[in-house]
C-alpha cells in the first residue's frame, strides 16, 4: 500500500494574508483619515481606492479557500489584486523610504501567495517556510545590524533585542532544517516561540501609534499560534456549515457594500461640515483680529482727541505728552509703548522716555502716514524695546495740517497669548503676507517674526489673498493637516488655522467605527438567525441521512415522516415511496435467490446421482477394453470411451462447482484446518497436469529450500491450485510455460501462478472473482467453463484469512495470479462474502 502523507500542520499562507487584507481594507475604506502619517503622503490620495481593492481581493481569497469548487481564475484574480495593492504599498512605504523590515516581509508574503496558486503547493508548509525565512532575516538584523531597526519604534525593546534576535535566528534555522520536519512537536514549539517575538514587535510599534505595522505582526503571531496548536481552517463539509458559509458570504458582501456606501455618504456630510467649521474658524479669527486692531486704533484715537494731550503737544511740553503716553499701555493692554513722531520724523516723546529718541523717518509707518495722511499698520519688527511689535500709526492734525503722528507698539506676544474660540480647537497662525512672518502662533514656543514654513498650496492661497480649505502636510512633515486661511480686511495679514487630520475627522472616525461595529453585529445577528432558521432544515436532512443509512444497513421498513408540504416534504414522500418499492423488490429478489439456490442444490444433487455410476462404468469399461485383445473397431471404441471419460470428468467438475457455489450462498461452506506443508501438495498437482501431457506446456516450480507450512485445509487448497493451473493451461498457447513460485515471510505465504496466455483486459480484472464472471477475451474466443472456479477460489482463500488477486500487463501478455495465505488461522472466523 502506498504511504499516505500527513496533512501539513501549519495553515496555508493565504489565510493570514486574507485577514491582513481584510483589516487593512476596512481601515482604509472606512477610516482613511487614520492614515495621516507623513510616510503615507504619496499614497494618501488613493487610500480609499486601495482599501476597496484590499477588501475585494481578501473576500475573493477567503471565498476560494472555503469553496474548493471555485473557478481557478477567481483565485488567481484575488491573488493578483492583493499582490498589486501590497506591492504598491511595499514599494512606496518601505523601499523608497528605506524601511528594512517591511522591505523583507512583504516580498516573502507575495512570493508565498504566488506559490500557493498551485493546489499542490497549498498543501505544503509554505507558511512555515515564509516565517522561517523572515525569522532568519530578522534574527541576523537584530544581532548584526540593530541600527537598521527604527529606534523610534523599538526603543522600548532595547534590552530584549539581542535575546529576540537569538530566538528569531534559532527558530528560523530550526524550521528550515530537514531533521526538524520528521516530528511535529519541535516545529510547533519553534512556531510558539516566534509568536512571542512577533507579539513583542507588535507591542513596540503599537506604542508609537503605527497600527499598520502592529496589525501585520499581530496577524503573524496569531498565525504562528494557530500552527503551533495544529489548527487548520478546512472547507466545511456538513450542510449546516455550508449553509452558514453561504449565508455569511451572502450577508457580509452586501452589508460591507451597503455599510461602505452609508459610511461614504456620512463621511462626505461630516467632511463638508468639518471643512465649513474650519473655514468659519479662520474667518472668526480674522474677525477677532479686525476687532483687536479696531480697539487698538480707537484707544489711540481717544488719546489724540484728548484736549489735554493736544494742548500739551501744541505747547511742546514733552514731559506732559510723555505722561499721557505712559498711561496708554495701562488703558489699552494691547500696547507695550507709544511714541509721538513729528512731521520731520524726529521723535517728540515716548512712553519710555523723552530724550534722544532719534529719527523714525526710516520706519515704513512714517512713510505710510506721511504719504497717505491715513492710519497705517506697519510691518512687524523688533522694536527699541527688543520685543516683537507691529506699529499702528494715526496722523495728528491741527487746523487741517499734518503735524505728526501717534504710534502705538502693538505687542505680538500678547496677541499670541489671546484665547479665542479658534485657538481652543486649532493651531492658529497670523502671518504678514509681505514676508510670511509669524505675528501670532498658538503653538507653545513658536518663534514670532520668523518666516513661516508653509506647504506650497498654502503659500499660493496666501499670495492671492483668497480664503479656502486644503488638506496638506504640516510644517514638520509628520501629519496631514486640514488647514483654512482667511485674509484680515484692511491689513496685509492672513489667518491660517490648521488641525491634525485625525483630530479634525475624529467624528468621521467615530461614525465609521460605529458603522463597522453595527455591521459586525448585523452579520453576527444574521448568522445567528440563519442558524435558527436552518436548524429545522438541517434536522430534517439529518433524519433523511439516518433513514438512508438505515436502508443501506438493510432496515427496509424505515420511513421518514413528511412534516411539511414543501420541497423537503416532497423529498420525504419520494424517499418513502422509493423505500417501499425497494423493500418489495428486495423481497422478490430474496425469493428469486432462494429459488435459484434451491434449484442449484437440487439440480446438482440430481445430476451428481447418475454421474457417479456413469463415471464408474465408463472407467471400468475403458480399463477392460485396454486390457483385451484386438478386435474390429477396437481403437475407435477406445477413443470414444476416453472422450466419454473426459467429458464425464468435466461434467463432474461443473457439478462440483455448482454444489460448492450452493453451499457458499447457503452459508454451509466450512473449512477443516490441519497442519500442512503446501510444497508437496503443489508438486502433486503439477505432476498430475504433466502426466496429462497438456499440449506441450512446460511447468516450472520455483520451490523454496524450506518447508511451506501452515494451518490450512489441504483439499480446499488443492482445489484452488488445481483451478489456477487449469486456467493457465486452458488459456496458454502450445509450447508455453506455466511458472509457479513462492514468497515466504514469517507470518504468511504467497503463491504465484504465472502464464504466457491471452492475458486479461484491465476492465475485466475487477470482475474475475464474481460468480459466473469471465474475462471478455475468454468469452469472445469461446473457452469453456461457467465462471465459478475463481469465485470458489476467492471464497476458500478469504475464509483462510488470505487474499487473492490477478495482474496482467495486457492482452496476449500473460497473467499472474497471487494467493496470500496467513500461516495461522485468523482470530475471528471470516464471514462469507455476499454475492
Amino acid at each position: 500500500m502506498r504511504a499516505e502523507h500527513p496533512r501539513p500542520s501549519s495553515l496555508p499562507l493565504t489565510w493570514p494574508a486574507a485577514v491582513f487584507g481584510l483589516i487593512f481594507g476596512v481601515a482604509m475604506t472606512y477610516v482613511p483619515y487614520e492614515f495621516h502619517a507623513a510616510y503615507f503622503r504619496p499614497l494618501y490620495p488613493y487610500v480609499r481606492a486601495m482599501g476597496v481593492a484590499y477588501l475585494a481581493s481578501s473576500i475573493v481569497l477567503m471565498a476560494t479557500m472555503l469553496y474548493a469548487q471555485a473557478p481557478r481564475w477567481l483565485d488567481v484574480l484575488g491573488r493578483v489584486g492583493f499582490g498589486a495593492v501590497t506591492g504598491l504599498y511595499w514599494w512606496v512605504l518601505h523601499v523608497r523610504t528605506g524601511g528594512l523590515t517591511g522591505a523583507i516581509l512583504y516580498p516573502l508574503l507575495l512570493a508565498g501567495l504566488a506559490l500557493e496558486v498551485s493546489p499542490s503547493w497549498r498543501r505544503r508548509e509554505v507558511f512555515r517556510g515564509v516565517v522561517a525565512l523572515l525569522s532568519l532575516a530578522f534574527g541576523l538584523l537584530l544581532l548584526v545590524a540593530r541600527h537598521r531597526f527604527p529606534p523610534v519604534f523599538y526603543a522600548s525593546l532595547a534590552p530584549l533585542l539581542v535575546p529576540m534576535g537569538l530566538v528569531f535566528l534559532g527558530c528560523g534555522v530550526g524550521l528550515l532544517s530537514p531533521a526538524v520536519h520528521r516530528g511535529l512537536r519541535l516545529p510547533r514549539l519553534l512556531l510558539g516561540l516566534l509568536a512571542l517575538d512577533f507579539t513583542l514587535l507588535a507591542w513596540a510599534v503599537a506604542r508609537r501609534g503605527s497600527m499598520p505595522a502592529a496589525s501585520i505582526y499581530v496577524i503573524l503571531a496569531l498565525a504562528c499560534v494557530i500552527s503551533a496548536l495544529g489548527l487548520r481552517p478546512r472547507a466545511p463539509r456538513t450542510i449546516g456549515f455550508k449553509l452558514l458559509r453561504g449565508l455569511a458570504f451572502a450577508g457580509v458582501v452586501p452589508l460591507l457594500a451597503l455599510g461602505g456606501f452609508a459610511a461614504w455618504m456620512a463621511q462626505n456630510a461630516v467632511e463638508r461640515q468639518v471643512r465649513d467649521d474650519t473655514l468659519r474658524a479662520a474667518a472668526g479669527e480674522a474677525d477677532f483680529l479686525v476687532r483687536y486692531l479696531d480697539d487698538a486704533r480707537e484707544s489711540l484715537q481717544l488719546l489724540l482727541e484728548s484736549p489735554g494731550f493736544r494742548k500739551a503737544y501744541a505747547n511742546r511740553d514733552t514731559s506732559q505728552v510723555a505722561l499721557y503716553l505712559r498711561n496708554l499701555p495701562a488703558q489699552a493692554r494691547a500696547f507695550d509703548a507709544a511714541i509721538v513722531v513729528g512731521k520731520d520724523g524726529e521723535g517728540f516723546a515716548a512712553s519710555y522716555g523723552t530724550k534722544n529718541l532719534g529719527s523714525f523717518a526710516h520706519r515704513d509707518y512714517y512713510a505710510g502716514v506721511m504719504g497717505t495722511g491715513a492710519p497705517y499698520v506697519s510691518r512687524p519688527y523688533i522694536s527699541i524695546l527688543d520685543l516683537p511689535h507691529v506699529a499702528i500709526a494715526l496722523p495728528f492734525k491741527q487746523d487741517g495740517k499734518l503735524e505728526g503722528m501717534l504710534v502705538g507698539l502693538l505687542s505680538l506676544e500678547r496677541l499670541s497669548a489671546a484665547v479665542t474660540p479658534a485657538a481652543q480647537r486649532f493651531r492658529v497662525q497670523v502671518l504678514d503676507r509681505r514676508g510670511l512672518l509669524l505675528l501670532r502662533d498658538t503653538q507653545p514656543g513658536a518663534p514670532l517674526l520668523s518666516e513661516a514654513y508653509l506647504p506650497g498650496v498654502l503659500r499660493q492661497k496666501l499670495s492671492t489673498s483668497e480664503e479656502g480649505v486644503v488638506e496638506t502636510f504640516g510644517p514638520e512633515d509628520q501629519r496631514i493637516l486640514l488647514a483654512a486661511n482667511a485674509p484680515v480686511p484692511g491689513t496685509e495679514w492672513s489667518v491660517v488655522v490648521a488641525q491634525d487630520m485625525g483630530v479634525a475627522y475624529r467624528a468621521i472616525t467615530r461614525t465609521s467605527v460605529a458603522f463597522i461595529a453595527i455591521l459586525a453585529m448585523g452579520v453576527l445577528l444574521m448568522l445567528a438567525l440563519s442558524q435558527f432558521v436552518a436548524r429545522d432544515i438541517i434536522r430534517r436532512l439529518e433524519t433523511l441521512v439516518e433513514a438512508t443509512a438505515a436502508i443501506g444497513r438493510g432496515e427496509l421498513s424505515r420511513r421518514v415522516p413528511a412534516e411539511e408540504n414543501d420541497e423537503l416534504g416532497g423529498l420525504c414522500h419520494g424517499f418513502n415511496e422509493m423505500a417501499t418499492r425497494t423493500e418489495a423488490a428486495q423481497g422478490e429478489l430474496r425469493e428469486a435467490v432462494r429459488l435459484r439456490e434451491e434449484f442449484l442444490s437440487v439440480a446438482s444433487h440430481e445430476l451428481r446421482t447418475p454421474l457417479t455410476p456413469l463415471k464408474g462404468f465408463a472407467a471400468l469399461t475403458l480399463s477392460r477394453m485396454e486390457k483385451s485383445g484386438d478386435f474390429p473397431e477396437r481403437e475407435r471404441t477406445l477413443k470414444a470411451l476416453r472422450s466419454m471419460a473426459r467429458q464425464t470428468d468435466r461434467l463432474t467438475r461443473l457439478v462440483d462447482d455448482l454444489l460448492d457455489t450452493s453451499r457458499i450462498q447457503a452459508g454451509r461452506f466450512e473449512l477443516e484446518r490441519a497442519p500442512l506443508d503446501l510444497l508437496p501438495l503443489v508438486r502433486e498437482v503439477i505432476e498430475r497436469f504433466e502426466m496429462r501431457g497438456n499440449e506441450g506446456l512446460r511447468f516450472v516450480l520455483e520451490a523454496p529450500t524450506q518447508a511451506v507450512e501452515g494451518l490450512w485445509d489441504g483439499p480446499r487448497l488443492e482445489q484452488v491450485i488445481t483451478n489456477l493451473l487449469a486456467n493457465a493451461v486452458r488459456y496458454s498457447p502450445q509450447g508455453g510455460t506455466v511458472r509457479v513460485s513462492f514468497h515466504l515471510s514469517p507470518e504468511a505465504v504467497e503463491l504465484q501462478v504465472r502464464d504466457e496466455g491471452i492475458g486479461i483486459p484491465s476492465e475485466s480484472i475487477a470482475l474475475l472473482f464474481q460468480p459466473f464472471a469471465r474475462a471478455s477475451n475468454a468469452t469472445a474466443r469461446h473457452f469453456g467453463g461457467l465462471g465459478l472456479g475463481l469465485f470458489i477460489c476467492r471464497e476458500i482463500v478469504q475464509r483462510h484469512g488470505g487474499t487473492i488477486w490477478a495482474e496482467s500487463p495486457g492482452a496476449q501478455l500473460g497473467s499472474c495470479f497471487h494467493v496470500r495465505l496467513p500461516r495461522e488461522a485468523p482470530a475471528t472466523p471470516v464471514a462469507a462474502v455476499a454475492s
